[in-house]
């Protein structure tokens, strides 16, 4: 059987193979989130709508009995809009399946990669002004059949 070896709570948790870190983790009573962002934790998965975790951040230190980290896992822990700096042993415990010993440590706080965020808003920008002016034709087309009729 896999064990999870918890680092900051001195904890060890056997599991069955395949099973789901965050899961293992609520019921061991490891607390994964940081207090505020308890709150704002959604794990959805209906059908074609999947909301995956994003603050259950954790490191996997030692263990090579995980799953790879998938592409959509990449986005949701790197941030959308405010990246942030990852290394390739954080991973977000809901998409983490453990198939042998793993030891995991929580990460807190991720730093912010200043120049990806720059160019992911220069990109919103971009689209919003694109947005604004399409708005504002549409609004003077509009005004204008209005004023024809």
């Amino acid at each position: 059987m896999p064990a999870i070896h918890f680092l900051d709570h001195h904890k060890t948790v056997d599991v069955l193979p395949g099973a789901n870190l965050r899961k293992a983790a609520l019921k061991a009573g490891v607390g994964l989130y940081p207090p505020l962002r308890r709150l704002f934790s959604l794990n959805v998965e209906m059908g074609p709508i999947k909301i995956p975790c994003r603050s259950d951040v954790v490191e996997v230190v030692d263990g090579k009995g995980v799953n790879p980290r998938t592409r959509e896992e990449e986005q949701w822990i790197t941030g959308r809009v405010f990246k942030r700096k990852v290394g390739p042993q954080h991973r977000l415990a809901c998409q983490v399946q453990v198939h042998g010993d793993i030891s995991i440590r929580m990460v807190r706080n991720l730093v912010l990669d200043r120049e990806e965020t720059k160019r992911s808003l220069g990109y919103l920008a971009a689209l919003g002004i694109f947005a604004l002016l399409m708005a504002v034709t549409f609004g003077v087309m509009a005004l204008d059949l209005i004023k024809a009729l």
